[in-house]
């Protein structure tokens, strides 16, 4: 078939722009976006519904069929399974002819072998439909691979969930270098295997990694480490705290002071938050984080309580909390001054241009906002042959044009006046004594 080698001929023809200079992969731009699937909507099977039934099956046989509270659900179908073979043998035994419809009167006997045989069954469809959706919490029934996610482009204006795959592009040089289908809906799920399937190839010559903020998590941060590979992943609040709202948050934690020699945190009202025991976070794919918890519990009648704690339902609350992981924030400090150097505005700049533009090609320019084909091999063949077309269009205009290189684009910079490196040892002089005026000065 077709879809076992769409791969491999994006792979040999990234091989010979690399070989020609058309890229050089030292810098993926990375991306995802979701695209709907020609199935009905209404297909859908639930986690929740799929195991709420289960329970209430399991709970049913269980008190009528006498077995002990608290039975394990394989002892449940197993019993359900000997008393159903007693009652086929037992009806085979006394030669019952099954009645059905108007006017029939059913035996016991009947009554009894139809119950468990409907009850076997139904255990047999829900261990299928938690077989079929694997770790997802959902599936269609027209298509097992695809799973119910939230799009922004949702034309019914109601936030209905719809049957998606969420793809991943990575490009290089204007090129796009692989493809990647993901049953996801967050992207901070799929960037750890997108890099384990394209390393093994493309291993020796990446370097940096470009996301956006959807990548970004301590498990993701801790992977690109692990790889030896820099992380220009933009923080998801790089936008948010540049605002005086932001800045004038005093319940958040960055707007506290820190005293270093007690490890507390001192709020607006002179209060400490004392550091609590640390606790592991792991995650789905066992990695463990650990969190750190500073407590306040003299919050009671604050004059700043409702300014300082976000409690939804108690008027009064009585204390404080905040919850971070020191490994995650020295990571994402890192991400954020690598973006911020020459270097990491012009990835900005080309990630916004490359990976942006992909999908823009892909969705706008090509109008593929639906795919054609069922199962995740399909799908994902399907988009690695748009890519082939999209590349091939992209080197033919390279060459009718007699660009030679890698496309990068740069932000235009000028020579810095007098002035203006005055105006900048003057800005980091001001922050260096703000730094140590809080630092040393209390409230």
């Amino acid at each position: 078939m077709l879809a076992d080698h769409t791969t491999a001929l994006l792979t040999e023809f990234v091989q010979l722009l690399l070989e020609d200079g058309h890229v050089d992969l030292k810098s993926l731009y990375i991306d995802g976006t979701k695209i709907e699937f020609s199935a009905n909507r209404y297909t859908f099977v639930w986690r929740k519904a799929v195991e709420k039934n289960q329970k209430k099956l399991m709970d049913k046989m269980i008190q009528a069929l006498g077995l002990p509270d608290g039975s394990a659900l394989d002892e449940v179908e197993d019993f359900v399974k000997a008393k159903f073979n007693e009652a086929r043998n037992l009806c085979s035994k006394n030669k019952i002819v099954f009645v059905h419809g108007i006017g029939h009167r059913k035996t016991q006997d009947q009554r009894d072998y139809e119950d468990l045989k409907e009850a076997m069954d139904r255990f047999g469809v829900y261990r299928n439909h938690l077989a079929l959706m694997g770790i997802r919490n959902s599936y269609s029934k027209t298509d097992h691979d695809a799973a119910f996610m939230r799009m922004k482009e949702d034309h019914m204006l109601n936030g209905q969930l719809k049957l998606v795959y969420n793809l991943q592009l990575a490009s290089s040089g204007a090129f796009i270098v692989d493809v990647m289908g993901s049953q996801k809906a967050n992207d901070l799920h799929a960037l750890k295997p997108f890099l384990e399937q394209m390393l093994p190839v493309y291993g020796k010559c990446i370097e940096d990694i470009l996301a956006d903020a959807g990548y970004e998590s301590a498990e993701n941060y801790d992977y690109l480490k692990l790889k030896n590979l820099t992380a220009y992943i933009k923080p998801a609040n790089y936008e948010t705290k540049k605002k005086r709202k932001t800045k004038e948050d005093i319940g958040s934690r960055e707007n506290m002071l820190y005293l270093e020699d007690q490890d507390v945190y001192v709020c607006k009202a002179g209060k400490h938050l004392a550091r609590g025991k640390d606790w592991k976070k792991i995650t789905a794919s066992g990695f463990q984080d650990t969190i750190r918890t500073y407590t306040c519990y003299e919050c009671e009648n604050c004059p700043h309580a409702s300014a300082c704690i976000k409690a939804r339902k108690n008027a009064n609350p009585s204390q404080k909390s905040i919850k971070f992981s020191p490994a995650f924030e020295q990571h994402r400090m890192k991400s954020e001054q690598n973006l911020l150097t020459d270097v990491g505005i012009d990835h900005r700049i080309n990630r916004s241009i490359q990976a942006e533009g992909a999908f823009s090609k892909l969705k706008d320019g090509l109008g593929y906002t639906r795919f054609r084909h069922r199962s995740m091999k399909k799908v994902v063949s399907d988009i690695v042959l748009v890519a082939l077309g999209i590349n091939l269009n992209k080197l033919h205009n390279k060459i009718l044009c007699n660009q030679t290189g890698v496309i990068s684009y740069k932000k235009r910079r000028k020579p810095a006046s007098p002035i203006e490196l005055a105006r900048l040892i003057c800005h980091a002089l001001k922050s260096v004594l703000e730094k140590l005026r809080l630092r040393y000065v209390r409230f």
